[in-house]
C-alpha cells in the first residue's frame, strides 16, 4: 500500500489527532504551523468535486451516526431541553454525549472513532466533564459535523433530516431519555461533576438504545444515498475502492491509481487532480529545502536545485491550466508562482534557469510570510540579503525534498477518495 493508503486502512480506527497520515520521518513537518503554504484551499476546492461530502478525518459511519443521534437527542427530546437553556450548554451537551458514546462503542467492541489511548487506559473509570479537552469528547463535533451537514444528514441550522429523525425515534425510548437525563443533569449544572459512562450503560434501557441505534441497518439506506454525492460520485469511491484492494494494484502508488479511475462525468476533474497535486509537492519540497538550507546563499540553492528544474517546469506548466478552473485569490497567487517556472524557455541556458529558480523562491517565500501574516503568525524561513535564515529550525532532510522533486511521489493529499472509499466499504458491506 502507499503512504496515503496505509494511513487510511478500510477497516482501521481513526486514533489521536486525525489531519495527518501516519508519522512519517522523513516527510514531518515541523511545530511551527500546519499547512505552511496555504495548500489546503486550492486541493480540497478540487478533492471537492470528486467526493463532495466527507472530510479526510471522517473514517467511521458510526461517527456519522453519532453526531445525527447527539444532534437529534438536542433538538427533539423536550426532556432534556431544559438541560440546554444556559450559557453554552449545548456545546457542553454534545461534549458529553461524545464521550458517552464514544465509551459504549469502545467497550462494546463497535468501530468507534477517537481517543484509543484514554479509553484503553482508564477502562471503566473513564470520565469526561463538560470541559474536557481531549480529542475523545470533541472529536466528533470538530471532523464530523461539517460532514453530516454537506450530505444533508442535518441543515444549516442543525436540525436533523425528518426521516433521518422517524429512524431514530424508532430505536429510542422514553426509558432511554429518562436515563439519560440522569446521568447528564449533575455534569451539566456543574463542571466539577464528572459523568462516568460506565455507570450508564450496563444492561440499561440507555444502553439497549444505543445498540439499535448504532447496528450496521439503522439509517443504512439513508448514508448508501447521502454519503458520496450523485451516483456517479458514488461509483468513484466504489472503483478506487477496487483499485486498493485489487491484487494487480497492490503495487501501485497513489497517483498510478487515479490516474487508472475511469468515468465519463468526472475524468476532468480527475485531470484537474493530476494536474494539481504535483505542483504543490513543487511548492512544499522547494520550501522544505529552503528550511533545510539554513546559511546558504541564493545563488548556491539555485544551483542544487537547477538540476531538477525540468520537472519542476513541466509541472508548473500543467498546474497554469488550472487557472480559469478555480479563481480564488490563494489560486491566483499560486498561478503566480507557477507562472515563474513555466516562463522559462526549455532551451535556456544554466544561467537563465538559475536566475528563474532564484526568482521562484523569492516568490515562494513572500508568497508564505504572505500566508503566516494571514494567521497572524511569523513565518518560519525568511531571506536576509541574500541568505536564508530560519526563525523555526526545519525538520525535513532537503536530500529528501530534493529526491521528491524528481520522482514526485509520494502524495501528500488523498482528495478525500481513501475516506471516501473506506466509508463506501462499511455502509456497502464490502469485505474487508
Amino acid at each position: 500500500m502507499t503512504e496515503l493508503d496505509r494511513s487510511t486502512a478500510a477497516d482501521g480506527i481513526a486514533i489521536g489527532l486525525p489531519y495527518f497520515t501516519e508519522p512519517d520521518p522523513a516527510l514531518s513537518r515541523s511545530s511551527g504551523g500546519r499547512d505552511p503554504l496555504g495548500l489546503l484551499p486550492v486541493w480540497s476546492a478540487f478533492g471537492r468535486k470528486l467526493v463532495p461530502h466527507v472530510a479526510s478525518p471522517v473514517g467511521q459511519v458510526n461517527g456519522i451516526k453519532a453526531v445525527v443521534l447527539i444532534q437529534w437527542l438536542a433538538n427533539e427530546q423536550e426532556k432534556l431541553r431544559p438541560l440546554l437553556a444556559g450559557d453554552d450548554a449545548a456545546r457542553k451537551f454534545f461534549r458529553l454525549m461524545e464521550g458517552l458514546v464514544e465509551y459504549w462503542l469502545y467497550h462494546n467492541g463497535r468501530p468507534y472513532c477517537f481517543g484509543n489511548n484514554t479509553l484503553a487506559a482508564e477502562q471503566n473509570n473513564f470520565y469526561v466533564t463538560t470541559k474536557t479537552g481531549k480529542t475523545v469528547a470533541n472529536g466528533l463535533y470538530q471532523y464530523y459535523r461539517g460532514s453530516s451537514r454537506r450530505a444533508g444528514l442535518v441543515d444549516d441550522n442543525w436540525n436533523v433530516e425528518p426521516e433521518v429523525c422517524k429512524e431514530l425515534n424508532r430505536h429510542w425510548t422514553p426509558k432511554a431519555t429518562d436515563e439519560l437525563l440522569g446521568a447528564l443533569t449533575g455534569p451539566l449544572s456543574n463542571a466539577k461533576t464528572a459523568l462516568v459512562p460506565d455507570r450508564y450503560l450496563d444492561g440499561t434501557a440507555l444502553s439497549k438504545a444505543l445498540n439499535r441505534i448504532f447496528d450496521n441497518g439503522t439509517l443504512l439506506h439513508t448514508l448508501q444515498e447521502s454519503l458520496f454525492g450523485q451516483e456517479f460520485q458514488r461509483a468513484l469511491a466504489r472503483d478506487f475502492l477496487a483499485l486498493r484492494r485489487s491484487s494487480e494494484m497492490e503495487g501501485l502508488r497513489f497517483e498510478q491509481r487515479v490516474r487508472r479511475l475511469q468515468s465519463e462525468e468526472l475524468a476532468h476533474d480527475i485531470d484537474c487532480v493530476l494536474r494539481c497535486e504535483p505542483f504543490l509537492l513543487v511548492m512544499q519540497d522547494v520550501f522544505d529545502f529552503l528550511r533545510g538550507s539554513p546559511g546558504k546563499k541564493l545563488e548556491q540553492l539555485a544551483r542544487e536545485l537547477e538540476d531538477v528544474f525540468s520537472q519542476m517546469r513541466e509541472r508548473a506548466a500543467a498546474f497554469q491550466w488550472l487557472g480559469s478552473e478555480l479563481e480564488t485569490p490563494r489560486m491566483k497567487q499560486m498561478q503566480m508562482l507557477a507562472d515563474i517556472l513555466a516562463a522559462s524557455a526549455p532551451a535556456a541556458n544554466s544561467a537563465a534557469h538559475r536566475a528563474c529558480l532564484i526568482a521562484f523562491t523569492c516568490e515562494l517565500l513572500d508568497y508564505h510570510k504572505r500566508c503566516m501574516t494571514e494567521r497572524g503568525r511569523d513565518p518560519l524561513v525568511v531571506i536576509e540579503g541574500d541568505v536564508i535564515v530560519l526563525p523555526v529550525v526545519g525538520d525535513r532532510d532537503p536530500q529528501d525534498a530534493k529526491k521528491r522533486l524528481v520522482d514526485g511521489f509520494p502524495w501528500m493529499n488523498d482528495y478525500y477518495l481513501n475516506t471516501a472509499s473506506n466509508l463506501y466499504a462499511q455502509v456497502f458491506g464490502e469485505p474487508a
